[in-house]
């Protein structure tokens, strides 16, 4: 499928246009996608990220969200490729 770059298909994808996967327990995921937005709070054990850096020197460059705390209802916005959580949350996609 062809990604539409208009104003009205970006709004769309914004919003989750694409679909969106349901992951509970400790379950992981690997697609392309661009929130995840916890029904709990969700701990991440593990997030490949493309655009989530940090400066903590504690935290392993490739996973530097690994320990966090998604509170219930919050979303956390990226560009994450494999999610590992524990709760129940909904990961949005996003066409590439």
């Amino acid at each position: 499928m062809a990604t539409d770059n208009s104003p009205q298909g970006l709004l769309l994808q914004s919003m989750g246009g694409p679909g969106s996967e349901y992951l509970t327990g400790l379950n992981s995921t690997t697609g392309n996608y661009f929130g995840i937005q916890a029904f709990e709070d969700c701990t991440v054990l593990g997030l490949t990220a493309g655009n989530v850096s940090s400066n903590d020197p504690q935290q392993p460059a490739a996973c530097p969200a690994s320990g966090a705390i998604i509170p219930k209802g919050a979303t956390l916005f990226g560009d994450f490729n494999v999610v590992q959580l524990s709760g129940k949350a909904i990961l949005y996609k996003y066409n590439v």
